[in-house]
């Protein structure tokens, strides 16, 4: 069965927020909930393709005190588009739930699903806060074109968090002030996060 993905109509999207080619875009949860109202699901074969739509991707940081979690995607990454690239986030496409009419929550509610899918938190980790921080635009490859991020930082108690798929990707906790090294292989969306959020 195809895969159902939760979009928004691009210019219903851009009625509600500032448009910007590249670059992270402030809002709040008003504003989230506004756009999350104008949402739909449909097929995602549908809408890889069509920009008149932007597929909705919770997509967040971990990070502990001035360390952040940094992922490199393997050969082993379903999307090709994106292997052996650094990333910063976790998060993915909304799927349907028990919910009919989607809110903020919901979103969330989505996001950790996704968290807990690619990462595991030893017995004595816990998630201490889940922060909305934007959205992430990126209009200079195709990937994003049809794509935009809902970026949080979601604050941990500890360093024992784990990756789950070791064949999709690896991860290393990295000190704030040495993040700047691996700039060159990141991918946009982390480097917008880095960028105008973490630097």
């Amino acid at each position: 069965m195809e895969e159902s993905v939760f979009a928004v109509p691009a210019a219903d999207l851009w009625k509600l927020l500032t448009w910007k080619e590249t670059g992270l875009i402030k809002g709040d949860s008003d504003v989230l909930n506004r756009i999350v109202h104008k949402g739909l699901f449909r097929n995602r074969s549908e809408l890889e393709e069509d920009p008149s739509y932007k597929q909705i991707i919770p997509y967040a940081i971990i990070s502990h005190k001035e360390s952040f979690l940094l992922f490199q995607r393997t050969s082993g990454q379903t999307e090709k588009r994106l292997q052996n690239k650094l990333h910063l986030g976790v998060g993915g496409h909304v799927n349907p739930g028990r919910s009919t009419k989607p809110d903020a929550q919901f979103l969330i509610d989505e996001l950790k699903r996704e968290f807990h899918e690619e990462v595991r938190l030893s017995n004595d980790c816990s998630i201490e806060e889940i922060e909305f921080i934007g959205f992430i635009n990126d209009e200079s490859i195709p990937v994003s074109r049809v794509h935009i991020g809902l970026l949080y930082n979601i604050r941990v108690s500890n360093k024992d968090v784990y990756v789950n798929e070791t064949d999709k990707m690896t991860a290393a906790w990295i000190e704030k002030q040495d993040l700047a090294e691996f700039y060159d292989g990141m991918e946009t969306w982390t480097r917008i996060a880095f960028d105008c959020y973490i630097k």
